[in-house]
């Protein structure tokens, strides 16, 4: 009788187990407070939104972690379902992939980092002509190039930061929020000043046409911020930032 209850028990986890739907996600976790590591485990502000909206629309997350210029590609070969990893819809970007609606609505700040010895560049208009450091594949890469600067690509901003301390590059531009994440724990460094993006709007990324699963996520947003989870973890990661209404 033991022996056919432990059958049973184990044919009712493998259905159960079986028939769960999910939903593959990439990520970049070099961001905080967006996605970041603690240990083995990807947590922050775009993590648990997602896992809230996921459960919204009855999928278990399955995360990969990946650089972010791998990001839209691993999307466009199916190898996720989804991307989510502070990334913003810019033009560029929607050729390739589709977006849902934003979910960070506040004006952004992109901070621009130097040795604390730096002494050319003391406002954003001084990036003319000197080599910056930025996260390839970003918008703070834009940004700078939008100011003169001479762009240094990198894989991670964990790469650029170190390349700066190095004396390699002059200068690094990061969001604002990263930026005194990182800032926390790297010493010899400092914000010299700000570039304010007034067109926000990090959204999830779907494979361009998946219109179904688009309007999952777009309802899924809804109802997690009706539930008042959103405002909940725009708190805990972003305690000092004035929420614009939807």
């Amino acid at each position: 009788m033991r022996k056919f209850l432990v059958t049973l028990l184990s044919l009712v986890l493998f259905v159960f187990s079986f028939g769960e739907k999910k939903l593959y996600v990439g990520t970049n976790a070099e961001f905080k407070p967006y996605e970041y590591l603690e240990g083995d485990k990807i947590v922050g502000f775009d993590i648990e939104l997602m896992e809230a909206m996921a459960k919204e629309m009855g999928y278990t997350v399955k995360w990969n972690n990946m650089t972010f210029d791998g990001l839209l590609p691993a999307l466009q070969m199916g190898k996720v379902d989804a991307v989510i990893a502070g990334m913003s819809p810019t033009a560029e970007r929607m050729k390739a992939v589709d977006f849902g609606k934003p979910y960070l609505n506040f004006q952004m700040g992109h901070a621009v980092i130097v040795r604390e010895d730096e002494k050319e560049i003391v406002k954003k208009e001084d990036l003319n002509g000197k080599k910056a450091g930025a996260q390839l594949g970003t918008k703070q890469e834009d940004l700078a190039k939008g100011f003169g600067a001479e762009i240094v690509r990198y894989d991670s901003f964990t790469g650029a930061l170190l390349a700066l301390k190095q004396n390699k590059i002059q200068a690094v531009v990061l969001d604002e929020e990263a930026a005194g994440k990182y800032l926390k724990t790297m010493s010899g460094l400092k914000i010299t000043d700000v570039i304010y993006d007034n067109d926000p709007g990090e959204s999830v990324a779907v494979k361009k046409g998946n219109t179904k699963l688009l309007e999952e996520f777009n309802n899924a947003f809804d109802k997690v911020v009706e539930s008042g989870k959103y405002n909940e973890l725009l708190k805990k990661y972003f305690s000092e930032k004035e929420i614009k209404e939807n």
